[in-house]
Protein backbone atom coordinates (compact mmCIF):
# COMPACT_ATOMS: atom_id res chain seq x y z
CA UNK A 1 0.00 0.00 0.00
CA UNK A 2 2.91 2.65 0.71
CA UNK A 3 4.64 1.63 -2.59
CA UNK A 4 1.33 2.25 -4.22
CA UNK A 5 0.49 5.24 -2.55
CA UNK A 6 3.99 6.69 -3.19
CA UNK A 7 3.33 6.20 -7.20
CA UNK A 8 0.63 8.74 -6.42
CA UNK A 9 3.03 10.90 -5.40
CA UNK A 10 3.76 14.17 -7.67
CA UNK A 11 6.84 16.39 -7.32
CA UNK A 12 8.10 19.21 -10.22
CA UNK A 13 11.54 16.75 -10.36
CA UNK A 14 12.14 13.21 -11.21
CA UNK A 15 11.33 10.44 -8.21
CA UNK A 16 13.26 6.81 -7.70
CA UNK A 17 13.98 5.02 -4.58
CA UNK A 18 17.27 3.29 -3.31
CA UNK A 19 17.19 -0.95 -3.45
CA UNK A 20 18.44 -1.04 -0.32
CA UNK A 21 15.96 1.33 1.56
CA UNK A 22 13.21 -0.10 -0.45
CA UNK A 23 14.26 -3.85 0.66
CA UNK A 24 14.59 -2.76 3.92
CA UNK A 25 11.38 -1.28 4.10
CA UNK A 26 9.72 -4.45 3.18
CA UNK A 27 11.67 -6.94 5.48
CA UNK A 28 10.58 -4.70 8.54
CA UNK A 29 7.08 -4.77 7.61
CA UNK A 30 7.15 -8.44 7.28
CA UNK A 31 8.99 -9.19 10.30
CA UNK A 32 7.30 -6.92 12.87
CA UNK A 33 3.64 -7.71 11.70
CA UNK A 34 4.94 -11.30 11.40
CA UNK A 35 5.75 -10.67 15.76
CA UNK A 36 2.55 -9.14 16.49
CA UNK A 37 0.51 -11.95 14.66
CA UNK A 38 2.55 -14.45 16.63
CA UNK A 39 1.44 -12.67 19.93
CA UNK A 40 -2.13 -12.99 19.23
CA UNK A 41 -2.24 -16.14 17.42
CA UNK A 42 -0.79 -18.15 19.72
CA UNK A 43 -2.71 -19.22 23.38
CA UNK A 44 -5.33 -17.16 24.80
CA UNK A 45 -5.91 -13.66 23.41
CA UNK A 46 -5.17 -11.53 26.77
CA UNK A 47 -5.07 -7.76 26.81
CA UNK A 48 -1.11 -7.40 27.26
CA UNK A 49 -0.63 -10.31 24.28
CA UNK A 50 -3.40 -7.27 22.46
CA UNK A 51 -1.12 -4.67 23.82
CA UNK A 52 2.34 -6.15 22.94
CA UNK A 53 0.99 -7.37 19.14
CA UNK A 54 -0.60 -3.65 18.72
CA UNK A 55 2.56 -1.93 19.49
CA UNK A 56 4.53 -4.52 17.18
CA UNK A 57 2.17 -4.29 14.22
CA UNK A 58 1.66 -0.33 15.07
CA UNK A 59 5.05 -0.01 14.90
CA UNK A 60 6.18 -1.73 12.09
CA UNK A 61 3.85 -0.20 9.91
CA UNK A 62 4.91 3.00 10.81
CA UNK A 63 8.73 1.88 10.30
CA UNK A 64 7.93 0.85 6.74
CA UNK A 65 6.61 3.78 5.87
CA UNK A 66 9.71 6.14 7.05
CA UNK A 67 11.87 3.81 5.99
CA UNK A 68 10.49 4.23 2.91
CA UNK A 69 10.59 7.70 2.54
CA UNK A 70 14.08 7.32 3.36
CA UNK A 71 14.40 5.53 0.20
CA UNK A 72 13.13 8.50 -1.64
CA UNK A 73 15.30 10.08 -4.16
CA UNK A 74 15.00 13.10 -5.54
CA UNK A 75 15.98 17.15 -6.03
CA UNK A 76 14.69 17.99 -2.67
CA UNK A 77 14.88 17.60 1.12
CA UNK A 78 12.31 15.76 2.68
CA UNK A 79 11.60 17.65 6.62
CA UNK A 80 8.71 16.39 8.66
CA UNK A 81 6.20 18.01 11.57
CA UNK A 82 6.85 15.85 14.60
CA UNK A 83 3.58 15.63 16.11
CA UNK A 84 1.56 14.39 12.82
CA UNK A 85 4.90 12.31 12.62
CA UNK A 86 3.43 11.33 16.59
CA UNK A 87 -0.12 10.91 15.51
CA UNK A 88 0.54 8.57 12.77
CA UNK A 89 2.28 6.12 14.75
CA UNK A 90 -0.72 6.44 16.99
CA UNK A 91 -2.81 5.97 14.33
CA UNK A 92 -0.95 2.62 13.22
CA UNK A 93 -0.70 1.12 17.05
CA UNK A 94 -4.09 1.86 17.70
CA UNK A 95 -5.94 0.81 14.59
CA UNK A 96 -3.56 -2.51 14.94
CA UNK A 97 -5.36 -3.12 18.01
CA UNK A 98 -8.96 -2.74 17.46
CA UNK A 99 -7.97 -4.68 13.76
CA UNK A 100 -6.71 -7.29 16.16
CA UNK A 101 -9.02 -7.76 18.50
CA UNK A 102 -11.83 -8.37 15.67
CA UNK A 103 -9.97 -10.87 13.68
CA UNK A 104 -9.04 -12.89 16.74
CA UNK A 105 -11.25 -12.36 19.86
CA UNK A 106 -15.02 -11.87 18.38
CA UNK A 107 -15.77 -15.05 16.15
CA UNK A 108 -17.27 -15.17 13.13
CA UNK A 109 -16.43 -13.82 9.31
CA UNK A 110 -18.57 -10.71 9.81
CA UNK A 111 -15.99 -9.91 12.54
CA UNK A 112 -12.72 -10.77 10.57
CA UNK A 113 -14.21 -8.99 8.12
CA UNK A 114 -14.55 -5.94 9.84
CA UNK A 115 -11.02 -6.21 11.09
CA UNK A 116 -9.62 -6.20 7.94
CA UNK A 117 -11.24 -3.29 6.75
CA UNK A 118 -9.61 -1.83 10.18
CA UNK A 119 -6.35 -3.03 9.48
CA UNK A 120 -6.25 -1.72 6.30
CA UNK A 121 -7.73 1.70 7.45
CA UNK A 122 -4.85 1.82 9.65
CA UNK A 123 -2.16 1.43 7.35
CA UNK A 124 -3.52 3.79 4.50
CA UNK A 125 -4.53 6.17 7.35
CA UNK A 126 -0.73 5.88 8.89
CA UNK A 127 0.45 6.39 5.36
CA UNK A 128 -1.43 9.66 4.22
CA UNK A 129 -1.02 10.84 7.99
CA UNK A 130 2.88 10.75 7.49
CA UNK A 131 3.01 12.05 4.14
CA UNK A 132 0.80 15.18 5.60
CA UNK A 133 3.93 15.22 8.35
CA UNK A 134 6.40 15.68 5.01
CA UNK A 135 7.40 19.00 3.22
CA UNK A 136 9.44 18.39 -0.34
CA UNK A 137 11.82 21.75 -0.25
CA UNK A 138 13.38 21.99 -4.06
CA UNK A 139 16.93 22.27 -4.13
CA UNK A 140 19.20 23.74 -7.11
CA UNK A 141 22.36 21.07 -6.57
CA UNK A 142 21.06 17.48 -8.01
CA UNK A 143 21.95 14.96 -5.24
CA UNK A 144 24.51 12.50 -7.07
CA UNK A 145 23.12 8.87 -6.46
CA UNK A 146 26.16 6.80 -5.19
CA UNK A 147 23.86 3.47 -4.60
CA UNK A 148 21.34 1.79 -6.89
CA UNK A 149 18.13 3.39 -7.39
CA UNK A 150 14.79 2.42 -9.39
CA UNK A 151 12.49 4.67 -11.11
CA UNK A 152 9.01 5.16 -10.28
CA UNK A 153 7.75 3.20 -13.37
CA UNK A 154 10.37 0.26 -12.60
CA UNK A 155 8.72 0.16 -8.95
CA UNK A 156 5.41 0.04 -9.88
CA UNK A 157 6.19 -3.28 -11.58
CA UNK A 158 7.84 -4.51 -8.76
CA UNK A 159 4.80 -3.74 -6.59
CA UNK A 160 2.61 -5.63 -8.85
CA UNK A 161 4.88 -9.01 -9.05
CA UNK A 162 5.24 -8.85 -4.78
CA UNK A 163 1.67 -8.65 -4.71
CA UNK A 164 0.59 -10.87 -6.72
CA UNK A 165 3.58 -13.89 -5.41
CA UNK A 166 2.39 -12.46 -1.40
CA UNK A 167 -0.92 -13.69 -2.53
CA UNK A 168 -0.30 -16.39 -4.47
CA UNK A 169 1.84 -18.03 -1.48
CA UNK A 170 -0.66 -17.29 0.90
CA UNK A 171 -4.08 -18.94 -0.67
CA UNK A 172 -0.91 -22.05 -1.31
CA UNK A 173 -0.90 -22.17 2.25
CA UNK A 174 -4.17 -21.87 3.07
CA UNK A 175 -5.05 -24.81 0.60
CA UNK A 176 -5.43 -28.05 2.57
CA UNK A 177 -2.80 -30.55 2.38
CA UNK A 178 -3.50 -33.64 1.08
CA UNK A 179 -3.46 -36.95 3.33
CA UNK A 180 -0.19 -38.52 4.01
CA UNK A 181 -1.71 -42.23 3.44
CA UNK A 182 -0.86 -44.45 6.94
CA UNK A 183 2.68 -45.78 8.43
CA UNK A 184 2.82 -48.12 11.00
CA UNK A 185 -0.97 -48.85 11.33
CA UNK A 186 -1.69 -45.09 11.59
CA UNK A 187 -2.89 -42.58 9.27
CA UNK A 188 -3.14 -38.86 8.96
CA UNK A 189 -5.79 -36.58 8.36
CA UNK A 190 -5.58 -33.86 5.85
CA UNK A 191 -5.38 -31.80 9.30
CA UNK A 192 -1.95 -33.41 9.78
CA UNK A 193 -3.68 -35.45 12.95
CA UNK A 194 -2.77 -38.67 13.06
CA UNK A 195 -5.28 -41.31 14.09
CA UNK A 196 -6.03 -45.22 14.21
CA UNK A 197 -9.03 -47.77 13.17
CA UNK A 198 -11.50 -47.61 15.99
CA UNK A 199 -12.28 -51.55 14.51
CA UNK A 200 -10.21 -53.84 12.61
CA UNK A 201 -11.35 -53.45 8.77
CA UNK A 202 -11.86 -56.67 6.18
CA UNK A 203 -11.11 -55.26 3.18
CA UNK A 204 -11.68 -58.32 1.42
CA UNK A 205 -15.31 -58.19 2.84
CA UNK A 206 -15.89 -54.56 2.18
CA UNK A 207 -15.44 -51.06 2.99
CA UNK A 208 -13.06 -49.92 5.69
CA UNK A 209 -14.13 -49.73 9.22
CA UNK A 210 -14.50 -45.67 9.72
CA UNK A 211 -11.25 -44.16 11.29
CA UNK A 212 -11.20 -41.66 14.24
CA UNK A 213 -8.80 -40.22 16.07
CA UNK A 214 -7.56 -42.08 19.31
CA UNK A 215 -4.79 -39.64 20.67
CA UNK A 216 -5.33 -35.58 20.91
CA UNK A 217 -2.05 -33.42 19.55
CA UNK A 218 -1.97 -30.25 21.94
CA UNK A 219 0.86 -27.88 22.92
CA UNK A 220 2.36 -28.10 26.17
CA UNK A 221 6.10 -27.30 27.84
CA UNK A 222 6.92 -25.88 24.36
CA UNK A 223 6.64 -29.71 23.00
CA UNK A 224 3.69 -31.63 21.05
CA UNK A 225 1.93 -33.94 23.56
CA UNK A 226 -0.71 -36.52 23.29
CA UNK A 227 -3.97 -36.90 25.65
CA UNK A 228 -6.42 -40.02 25.29
CA UNK A 229 -9.58 -38.62 23.57
CA UNK A 230 -11.39 -40.62 26.50
CA UNK A 231 -10.06 -37.59 28.68
CA UNK A 232 -11.05 -35.01 27.03
CA UNK A 233 -14.35 -33.58 28.36
CA UNK A 234 -15.09 -30.81 25.61
CA UNK A 235 -13.34 -28.90 23.29
CA UNK A 236 -14.15 -24.77 22.44
CA UNK A 237 -12.94 -22.88 19.46
CA UNK A 238 -10.22 -20.24 20.19
CA UNK A 239 -8.89 -17.96 17.41
CA UNK A 240 -8.18 -20.02 14.96
CA UNK A 241 -7.06 -23.19 17.35
CA UNK A 242 -8.44 -24.97 20.04
CA UNK A 243 -8.86 -25.62 23.76
CA UNK A 244 -8.98 -29.47 24.74
CA UNK A 245 -10.49 -29.31 28.04
CA UNK A 246 -9.93 -32.36 30.54
CA UNK A 247 -11.53 -33.05 34.10
CA UNK A 248 -8.23 -30.91 35.56
CA UNK A 249 -6.39 -28.74 32.90
CA UNK A 250 -6.56 -27.33 29.79
CA UNK A 251 -4.86 -27.27 26.55
CA UNK A 252 -3.76 -25.69 23.07
CA UNK A 253 -4.24 -27.69 19.98
CA UNK A 254 -3.55 -25.96 16.56
CA UNK A 255 -6.34 -27.38 14.73
CA UNK A 256 -10.05 -26.06 13.94
CA UNK A 257 -13.18 -27.35 15.45
CA UNK A 258 -14.23 -28.27 12.18
CA UNK A 259 -10.79 -30.46 11.05
CA UNK A 260 -11.36 -32.13 14.87
CA UNK A 261 -14.91 -32.77 14.46
CA UNK A 262 -14.51 -34.59 11.36
CA UNK A 263 -12.27 -37.25 12.63
CA UNK A 264 -13.57 -37.72 15.94
CA UNK A 265 -15.67 -40.72 17.04
CA UNK A 266 -19.64 -39.28 16.59
CA UNK A 267 -20.33 -41.90 18.62
CA UNK A 268 -18.31 -40.15 21.53
CA UNK A 269 -17.91 -36.86 20.30
CA UNK A 270 -20.92 -34.10 19.17
CA UNK A 271 -20.84 -30.47 17.68
CA UNK A 272 -23.02 -29.04 20.00
CA UNK A 273 -22.35 -25.61 18.80
CA UNK A 274 -19.98 -23.73 16.41
CA UNK A 275 -17.55 -23.33 18.46
CA UNK A 276 -17.91 -26.38 21.00
CA UNK A 277 -17.39 -29.56 20.86
CA UNK A 278 -18.54 -31.96 23.69
CA UNK A 279 -17.59 -35.87 24.98
CA UNK A 280 -21.58 -37.48 24.70
CA UNK A 281 -19.81 -39.73 28.19
CA UNK A 282 -19.52 -37.00 30.01
CA UNK A 283 -23.29 -35.11 30.03
CA UNK A 284 -24.92 -35.09 33.14
CA UNK A 285 -27.63 -32.46 32.61
CA UNK A 286 -29.69 -31.12 29.65
CA UNK A 287 -31.55 -28.35 29.81
CA UNK A 288 -33.83 -26.39 27.61
CA UNK A 289 -33.25 -22.35 27.72
CA UNK A 290 -36.19 -21.05 25.18
CA UNK A 291 -35.34 -23.03 21.57
CA UNK A 292 -31.68 -23.62 22.63
CA UNK A 293 -30.11 -25.76 24.70
CA UNK A 294 -27.68 -25.99 28.16
CA UNK A 295 -25.51 -28.83 28.38
CA UNK A 296 -23.70 -29.85 32.03
CA UNK A 297 -20.50 -31.53 31.94
CA UNK A 298 -18.92 -33.80 34.17
CA UNK A 299 -15.78 -32.98 36.11
CA UNK A 300 -14.64 -31.28 39.39
CA UNK A 301 -16.85 -28.01 38.53
CA UNK A 302 -19.93 -28.20 36.67
CA UNK A 303 -19.12 -27.15 33.12
CA UNK A 304 -22.38 -25.37 30.98
CA UNK A 305 -22.05 -25.51 27.18
CA UNK A 306 -24.47 -24.19 25.26
CA UNK A 307 -26.19 -26.22 22.22
CA UNK A 308 -27.40 -24.31 19.34
CA UNK A 309 -30.82 -25.04 17.67
CA UNK A 310 -29.89 -26.98 14.77
CA UNK A 311 -27.91 -29.26 17.73
CA UNK A 312 -30.36 -29.68 19.85
CA UNK A 313 -32.46 -32.36 18.31
CA UNK A 314 -29.28 -34.48 17.77
CA UNK A 315 -27.72 -34.29 20.69
CA UNK A 316 -31.37 -35.20 22.40
CA UNK A 317 -31.14 -38.59 20.23
CA UNK A 318 -27.80 -38.88 20.87
CA UNK A 319 -28.47 -39.09 24.41
CA UNK A 320 -31.68 -41.38 24.42
CA UNK A 321 -34.14 -38.73 24.94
Amino acid sequence: MHFVGMLALRLPVPISYDVLWTLVSALVAILVTGVGLFFVGVGHLTPQRLGAAALFMGSGIAGMHYIGMAAVRANCVITYDMQLVGLSALIGIASSALALWLAFKRRGPIQTDVGAVVLGAAISGMHYTGMAAASFQLVDTLQNAITPVISAGILAIIVAIATFLIFAFTLLALMPSVGRGTRDGHSETSAGVPFQRTEAANDQDGPAAPIYLQKLPVEQHQQTAFLDVDDVVRIKADAHYTTAYTETDSFLCNKKVSELEKVLDPAKFLRVHRSHIINIERVTALQRVKDHGLVKLAGPQSLDVPVSRAKLPILRSALGL
